[in-house]
């Protein structure tokens, strides 16, 4: 079965007659019949059970395949992106720029797979920024505790209003340079662990 629903086009209708003519009416009624049946076959197809499958929204993942490190405390660091899983109408700007083609309410979800190497305790935040300013009230803070190979995956969400044009950033920062976020080669039984995943889905149009 097909998600695709065709557009229907506005009819070309005949010009009337100066007099009365049964042919000109069935000639117009036929015209208009068959471009009513071509709305109700668009509005039956987006009403039923699997309207939703006719719609294409904008949305796009994207991952990073290197492991990061912390080159200095205390200092935001943006979260690159260097793959795209699927793009439509949202696509990887400049490196770190998840750019929106068309205005909207978007869902931007993430995991990162943070790790540390020594043993002691220590910090991590994660937050977004849209271009290029930090979201109000947005920030998260992990700790990461045990031993020196401990790990912990962050993974949360941001509905955020976006134009077209404008950019989402992840941002992250911790207070140890041996922070970092890990990626892992796949397995006889597993893929690969890129260290950070995003993906970013439309939700709905800007409230006027």
């Amino acid at each position: 079965m097909s998600n695709t629903v065709q557009t229907p086009k506005a009819p070309s209708l005949p010009f009337a007659e100066v007099q009365y003519s049964r042919n000109y009416l069935d000639q117009l009624n036929n015209v208009l019949r068959l471009y009513f049946n071509q709305l109700d076959n668009v509005f039956q197809s987006l009403l039923s059970i699997a309207g939703g499958a006719a719609f294409k929204f904008p949305a796009g993942s994207f991952y990073l395949t290197t492991q990061q490190t912390i080159p200095v405390i205390n200092t935001a660091y943006a979260i690159p992106f260097n793959n795209t899983a699927i793009s439509n109408q949202v696509a990887i700007g400049t490196t770190s720029h998840i750019v929106t083609s068309v205005d909207g309410y978007y869902n931007f979800q993430f995991s990162a797979q943070l790790a540390k190497t020594s043993g002691s305790a220590m910090s991590a935040w994660i937050w977004p920024r849209v271009n290029g300013v930090d979201i109000p009230d947005s920030n998260t803070k992990l700790q990461l505790t045990g031993s020196s190979s401990s790990e912990m995956v962050a993974a949360w969400n941001f509905v955020l209003p976006m134009n077209a044009g404008d950019y989402f950033e992840l941002y992250w920062a911790s207070d140890h340079v041996d922070v970092i976020l890990k990626a892992a080669a796949s397995n006889a039984f597993s893929p690969a662990i890129p260290p950070v995943i995003l993906t970013a889905t439309f939700v709905s149009a800007l409230y006027s």
